[in-house]
């Protein structure tokens, strides 16, 4: 198959970020970038304060969002999600992690492991392991219903519209300050560049019900946000049609790498509960003996969760390892939860 997916950067630059962004909330230049922008000299395991390019190892961002240092510490000891999902700074983190993580990395990854599974370095450099592929999928040719949900500034739906130009894609984003705003500008922005959208539809949190039967829910960076995820993933999951795929990725780590909002030290999932930090940690003086601890960690109680739930795990290691693809089967069905 010699087709190729369009890349985030086919579609936008951070010039053009900063225009929808200016366009959206009709704030000037300077404003902007006080708000964002790139962190030159980046060294990755220095650790700059905030959002940023900071944070261990390879984990570092290149791009500064200075306004939401002053979050952090009140979201550390409330960790009260509708102070800090209605509070007018969060919109900067929302777009921060669509540009330098969902929509280049797992976002792009999504249409990539369907269409060209095989050309996967990481398979390609491990034939030892074995690894099965997804078989190909034109994602040019499918009609498809596909769900983005939680996308957010919309960054990674752009691109599931570009690479599957033949599919309807839902969008729908959080209650988040501006997002949804920001997405329509963006939207508009494009569309005067060339780009069709029309395959897009965006629908609102009440709206959810009114889904249709869905081929491909995509949840990136959003499950973490709760502390009990099937509770809002359950009726979404039910939307997926046998055969039909859950494209997931969520950095449930991150707080341990970089300053990070909106994860928590702790969550349930059905009957298993996940912890951020383990005994050996606290031991080790990496957090306090008075927060939340233990074992397992947050992955291995997610995967215990879906598996319970007879989701089958694609046996497959997608660019970035993100995402990964959960496929609903007839056993998904008979269940018990």
């Amino acid at each position: 198959m010699s087709k190729k997916t369009i890349s985030l950067n086919k579609i936008l630059k951070f010039q053009d970020i900063k225009n929808i962004t200016m366009r959206a909330f009709n704030i000037t230049s300077q404003d902007f970038d006080l708000k964002y922008y790139p962190v030159k000299n980046v060294i990755k395991n220095s650790g700059h304060k905030g959002h940023s390019a900071g944070g261990i190892g390879n984990s570092g961002r290149k791009y500064a969002t200075p306004s939401l240092n002053v979050l952090y510490s009140k979201w550390y000891a409330s960790r009260d999600p509708n102070w800090l999902y209605s509070h007018p700074e969060y919109f900067w983190e929302g777009l921060a992690c669509s540009w330098e993580v969902s929509a280049p990395k797992a976002g792009s990854n999504i249409a990539k492991e369907l269409l060209s599974p095989k050309t996967n370095k990481y398979i390609q450099s491990h034939p030892h392991m074995n690894i099965e592929y997804i078989e190909p999928i034109d994602t040019f040719n499918l009609e498809w219903n596909i769900f983005d949900w939680g996308a957010g500034v919309g960054l990674t739906t752009l691109l599931l519209s570009q690479n599957f130009p033949k599919s309807t894609i839902y969008y729908s984003g959080t209650p988040c300050s501006g997002e949804v705003k920001f997405f329509k500008e963006a939207i508009n922005y494009l569309s005067a560049k060339g780009f069709d959208f029309s395959n897009i539809k965006i629908i609102y949190l009440k709206d959810h019900d009114l889904l249709p039967p869905l081929d491909l829910l995509v949840g990136i960076e959003i499950v973490e946000h709760f502390t009990h995820p099937m509770k809002f993933l359950e009726p979404l999951l039910e939307k997926v049609k046998i055969g039909g795929m859950f494209a997931h990725s969520s950095y449930w780590n991150s707080e341990k790498k970089m300053p990070t909002l909106g994860h928590f030290l702790e969550y349930k999932f059905d009957s298993f509960k996940g912890f951020l930090y383990s005994d050996k940690d606290i031991h080790e003086g990496k957090s306090s003996i008075n927060l939340p601890h233990g074992s397992p960690g947050i992955s291995a109680a997610w995967h215990k969760s879906m598996k319970n739930r007879k989701w089958k795990k694609l046996k497959n290691d997608p660019f970035f390892h993100k995402p990964v693809f959960w496929q609903k089967t007839i056993e998904t069905l008979n269940c018990v939860k």
